[in-house]
């Protein structure tokens, strides 16, 4: 049964090969075939370190619309205490150093 490799370590690999390391000396290190740093590199090329991690479009959809979601929360959240900010700059019992 062939070795997997997690995304980080393929990407390590794929990077050193197009940095100009040999492929035989990745080989040797490794210990995978030499059709699987071509196949690597050219999946990164084609794709981005996405296409390297094993994940399914709808996966990378699914995490990338979370992600969305987290963020439109967060600037909820960064707008109210905007709007907070600026009622304790007006609030008239403030001290000199709340500017």
């Amino acid at each position: 049964m062939p070795k997997s490799y997690d995304p980080e370590e393929k990407m390590e690999i794929v990077l050193r090969a197009i940095k100009g390391e040999k492929i035989s000396d990745l080989v040797d290190e490794y210990d995978f075939s030499r059709n699987s740093i071509y196949l690597w590199k050219k999946e990164f090329l084609d794709r981005g370190i996405s296409k390297l991690s094993g994940e399914s479009a709808t996966e990378q959809k699914a995490k990338l619309k979370e992600k969305d979601k987290q963020i439109k929360e967060m600037e909820k959240i960064i707008g109210q205490q905007k709007v907070q900010m600026e009622i304790l700059k007006k609030s008239p019992g403030r001290t000199k150093y709340c500017r």
